[in-house]
């Protein structure tokens, strides 16, 4: 594949409803995440929010992603700020971020713990994550293949992992509802059948078809905002760095673990 055809696929995907309704998922969770911050500094880990901030001498935002050709296509959309760099190592100062945003990179890094590490650690104490992933390992199929996907995940899974990473999960909810049934009844038939339809002769989404989907996506973001849903083709989640708590001991105490006098010599 040229590079012309990849920046064509990239750029279809970027006017996909999910795509779409994704970066406003993201641009909410910055919102909420720098609520009365005069100053800070987001990561965008995949450039999938597309961060845009009115003054730019309070926050700064990094758009990272560890594929060159990414980087390419975003800096030909106007993207500033671009780093090209492995998920697993950042490349970041520990504790200086004050938020990050996370769109599908997850589940296409070979060592997620590690990655979920990295993240923990260049976020500041009481810092804020969102990330989305794909939900349901029997969702799996050539497009998860084509896009060097690792694994698909549950919600038990997702927050299991991200808790031994030392990050609290404060929320975790299904997403993309509406497109569930009608997948894994097709996934059923397609085994039944024992049929498929290569990748490359699916047809491309009308843009009338497109924009219905975003429609109904969109109201499906604005129900997240009270209720959490129990199933769909993606998994969204909102965890925060906890900070550390000095424990403070009681004077008695460190007065009685204090070593034993030395015995009198006469």
């Amino acid at each position: 594949m040229n590079a012309n055809s990849e920046f064509h696929e990239l750029r279809r995907e970027t006017d996909s409803s999910w795509y779409r309704v994704r970066r406003k998922l993201l641009r909410e969770a910055v919102a909420q995440a720098l609520h009365r911050k005069r100053e800070a500094r987001v990561l965008d880990l995949g450039c999938a929010a597309q961060l845009e901030f009115e003054d730019e001498a309070l926050y700064r935002v990094c758009n990272l992603h560890s594929s060159l050709k990414t980087i390419a296509f975003r800096h030909m959309e106007g993207d500033t700020n671009l780093v090209c760099s492995r998920m697993e190592e950042l490349g970041l100062a520990s504790n200086s971020l004050d938020a990050i945003v996370a769109g599908d990179v997850l589940q296409a890094c070979p060592e997620d713990v590690a990655v979920l590490r990295e993240m923990r650690r260049v976020l500041k104490e009481g810092g804020h994550l969102c990330l989305t992933v794909p939900a349901y390992s029997f969702l799996w199929d050539e497009d998860d293949e084509v896009r060097g996907n690792h694994r698909r995940y549950t919600i038990s899974e997702l927050r299991r992992k991200m808790t031994t990473c030392g990050l609290q999960v404060q929320r975790a909810s299904y997403f993309v509802a509406s497109a569930f049934t009608p997948l894994v009844v097709g996934r059923i038939a397609g085994n039944i059948f024992h049929t498929s339809i290569p990748r490359q002769r699916l047809p491309q989404r009308s843009r009338f078809a497109n924009s219905a989907m975003e429609l109904l996506l969109d109201g499906e973001r604005h129900m997240m905002h009270y209720i959490n849903f129990p199933f769909g083709t993606r998994i969204v989640c909102w965890a925060v760095k906890p900070a550390m708590v000095a424990v403070t001991v009681p004077a008695w105490e460190r007065h009685w673990a204090r070593a034993p006098l030395a015995p009198s010599s006469g």
